[in-house]
């Protein structure tokens, strides 16, 4: 009981400096300049050019968010590998923590995605190109994961999802590098030269939205495993 006011202390540090970096990172998105949207076309007014050229700000969103599901799906991976070696339930409830976080990220990740697209595409919210469709997979596995823990009783559940998490995260590469091996058009790296990224305040806007989404992360993982925690013992008693 002694260590708690001091773990309780420690996390109320973290929280506020998460909060206190969103919202610079906030701040920063709606006041730095967008990425290059790339050449005008003619026939667009000045207010369809701002709006087009407004709507990608969400970049600062969009990548921030692909990172941190890809941050929580590896560590996934390594609690998966660390419950299966030690055995101890700590690896299994901070993987199922992880995943859910990763889960969440990943679906604001796609939704970020198709409102983007929609403009940059002219109003078509999806097409079915490999980085869509692995990062779509990547969402529908995880969240078989999370049914799948939901699902299993205590015993087994803890080894199946271990080998499911280390096996489902095959599909993290598989979506970062769609975008370099098979649709540099449609989704283009915006980190090489004329990619759109043309001033210093776009990049350092961009890290300080990595780093509070990864401190949200962070800070989201200590409460998640809380709740995994009381959510396993609370089915443990049920299922004896």
């Amino acid at each position: 009981m002694d260590g708690l006011p001091v773990n309780m202390n420690k996390r109320n540090i973290l929280y506020l400096i998460t909060a206190v970096v969103l919202i610079a990172a906030i701040y920063m998105t709606f006041t730095s300049p967008a990425i290059n949207p790339g050449k005008r076309p003619s026939f667009w007014s000045d207010d369809e050019w701002q709006n087009h050229v407004d709507s990608f700000r969400i970049f600062y969103f969009h990548v921030p968010l692909a990172w941190t599901s890809y941050l929580a799906f590896f560590l996934v991976f390594v609690a998966s590998i660390r419950y299966l070696q030690t055995s101890t339930m700590k690896w299994d409830v901070f993987a199922a923590s992880s995943a859910e976080i990763g889960t969440v990220f990943c679906a604001l990740n796609l939704l970020s995605g198709m409102i983007w697209a929609s403009s940059a595409w002219d109003g078509v919210y999806w097409e079915w190109t490999p980085r869509l469709t692995f990062q779509l997979i990547l969402f529908l596995l995880y969240v078989a994961y999370l049914m799948l823990r939901r699902a299993m009783r205590s015993e087994s559940r803890a080894r199946t999802s271990a080998v499911f998490g280390i096996i489902a995260f095959a599909a993290v590469p598989m979506s970062y590098l769609s975008i370099k091996l098979w649709t540099p058009l449609l989704h283009p790296d915006l980190t090489s030269e004329g990619g759109g990224i043309d001033s210093p305040i776009i990049v350092y806007t961009l890290l300080i939205n990595i780093l509070a989404y990864t401190l949200l992360y962070i800070s989201l993982i200590t409460i998640g495993m809380d709740n995994e925690r009381a959510l396993q013992e609370s089915m443990s008693s049920r299922n004896p």
